[in-house]
């Protein structure tokens, strides 16, 4: 029997590899598992190029949001390398004008209101569902990595983001098993953006997660992780 590919796992903006932290120790025991720190960089094609580099040869690929955007670029370079990629909450869409001035708003108003801002914890109800908002342990590990990766990290991220090319076009090239992941409360990137990706990928799965906003991943890491399992060794 063939050894199981190996996954990359690709964190959103302003965060780092902790993100994974649960993911990675689950499917660690079935495969190999990478993931990748992108806080350094402030483009997404550069960020895809790094994953290419780091990558093994053969991969699957799996980005949330901003790491949604670079695994939809890497998959246009890769070549044939990446034989199945999880997208979550994310979105194959360009900025809209509105957006992009939104973005480079925040990063306008600096870092002392960066960090003030995230002491709050109403600053997370935008990314987190309501359950979500009840956990004190998730939102301070959510601080701690806003935090750690800092206003620098924000500010490549952002730009990055604000800058992206569109994938919409693009979504129907796509030929290999996907499975599209939403968090069913997420109000940053909607349930609706994950079922326009399941509808332009030919094949593809589509799961949205409960008591989920746009961090499914450490909201309901349960329900991600049997997503995983199924769409990766179809077990439940």
């Amino acid at each position: 029997m063939a050894a199981p590919l190996s996954i990359v796992f690709i964190p959103g903006a302003t965060s780092d590899e902790t993100a994974w932290d649960m993911q990675r120790e689950y499917f660690a025991k079935r495969m190999r598992v990478e993931v990748v720190n992108l806080t350094g960089f402030d483009n997404i094609g550069a960020m895809a190029d790094y994953v290419l580099e780091i990558a093994p040869q053969e991969f699957v690929i799996c980005g949330t949001s901003m790491g949604g955007y670079v695994a939809l670029d890497v998959l246009k370079k890769a070549k044939g390398r990446v034989k199945k990629a999880v997208l979550c909450n994310t979105s194959a869409r360009a900025d809209t004008p509105e957006r992009q001035r939104q973005r480079r708003m925040e990063i306008a108003q600096g870092e002392e209101a960066y960090r003030a801002a995230r002491k709050d914890d109403s600053h997370y109800a935008a990314f987190l569902s309501e359950k979500s908002m009840r956990n004190q342990a998730l939102i301070a590990k959510l601080r701690d990595i806003s935090n750690r990766v800092g206003y620098g990290c924000f500010t490549r991220h952002q730009t990055a983001c604000a800058d992206r090319a569109e994938s919409l076009s693009f979504l129907p090239q796509i030929n290999m098993p996907v499975l599209v992941v939403g968090g069913a409360e997420d109000k940053l990137i909607p349930p609706s953006l994950q079922e326009e990706i399941h509808a332009g990928i030919k094949g593809s799965t589509l799961a949205i997660l409960p008591e989920a906003g746009h961090i499914a991943q450490l909201e309901n890491a349960d329900a991600m992780a049997a997503a995983l399992e199924t769409f990766l060794f179809g077990e439940g």
